[in-house]
């Protein structure tokens, strides 16, 4: 840290321009890692867990900062002028800690590689649409994808609530992939496990039940109810139907894609389907995932045929 680097702009260190001839009231005294063993000043952990003791002048706060972020709230400086915190997952590679106490002290600089294995992670899942479901989240999709992490050239058991149910390859960049089909209505909670034998942390996804793919009605462009098997006049139709919320698909006849639609968060999609020929048209809705309604079947007709 030199003396004219400044932390974040809501909080900015303004150091003694002699700063290497004074020694700070304010100073990170010891660090271990979360395997219980000291991180000398300068030193490696490959443990992503520490624990910092410090001293300052007492009844006051002190606030850790990595690199010049805030890494902790502010903690409390006892009546002995002793603190202590602790911080979580920290990333790998060079991280550059100080504290600052509500006096204006500012620590030492205290210096920690982190170098940690590349334990197996999920990275993210996501829908047959491609959107990612959130840890902890819910899908009425059965079919998921994975993407995740983990040690080159080596491979990776994927657990569904701790039972295995795809060994994986990880290339060569430290990924892999794989689909799940037909998951069970109800939660999951997925992990995987690498060549280390330690398990990840689980992302769990509730599964509920799916809407079935329908179309309910059909609308013509002056307003007008169009059943099943009927003829209308109209060249412009309102396809209204049902669907997973946020599921994505299209409206197709036997020969063309006639309109892409996607339900709401109801469950519900219209489609429009313009400059419609005058013959029978059969269309159904399918979903990018697959999914099929039943057709259904109009007559667009001349408007003196009616």
């Amino acid at each position: 840290m030199t003396d004219q680097e400044k932390f974040p702009q809501q909080r900015t260190l303004v150091q003694d321009p002699n700063r290497s001839n004074v020694t700070s009231g304010t100073v990170i005294e010891t660090v271990t890692n979360g395997n219980g063993k000291t991180i000398e000043n300068g030193g490696v952990s490959t443990n992503p867990d520490l624990s910092f003791v410090g001293s300052a002048a007492p009844n006051q706060t002190a606030q850790l900062f990595d690199n010049g972020v805030p890494a902790h709230s502010p903690v409390n400086v006892d009546n002995n002028g002793h603190f202590s915190l602790i911080i979580t997952d920290q990333k790998d590679g060079l991280h550059v800690y100080a504290v600052e106490t509500t006096d204006g002290q500012v620590s030492d600089p205290y210096i920690v590689h982190m170098e940690l294995p590349l334990h197996a992670a999920i990275v993210w899942i996501n829908d047959p649409n491609g959107d990612v479901i959130e840890n902890g989240g819910s899908t009425a999709f059965v079919d998921l994808s994975f993407v995740g992490e983990g040690e080159p050239n080596t491979t990776v058991s994927l657990l569904d609530n701790r039972i295995p149910v795809d060994t994986l390859n990880i290339d060569a960049h430290a990924h892999w992939s794989a689909v799940l089909n037909g998951l069970s209505v109800g939660a999951h909670s997925f992990t995987v496990v690498g060549s280390d034998g330690v398990e990840s942390r689980p992302w769990i996804i509730l599964v509920v039940n799916s809407v079935p793919v329908t179309i309910q009605f059909l609308l013509g462009d002056n307003g007008e109810f169009i059943g099943n098997h009927e003829q209308t006049t109209a060249t412009t139709v309102t396809v209204v139907g049902t669907a997973n919320p946020g599921e994505k698909g299209k409206i197709v006849d036997y020969e063309n894609d006639l309109a892409p639609f996607t339900a709401d968060s109801n469950g519900i999609y219209t489609a429009k389907i313009s400059n419609l020929a005058e013959k029978v048209h059969t269309i159904r809705a399918i979903t990018d995932g697959g999914r099929n309604s039943a057709p259904r079947t109009f007559r667009v007709v001349p408007a003196k045929a009616r």
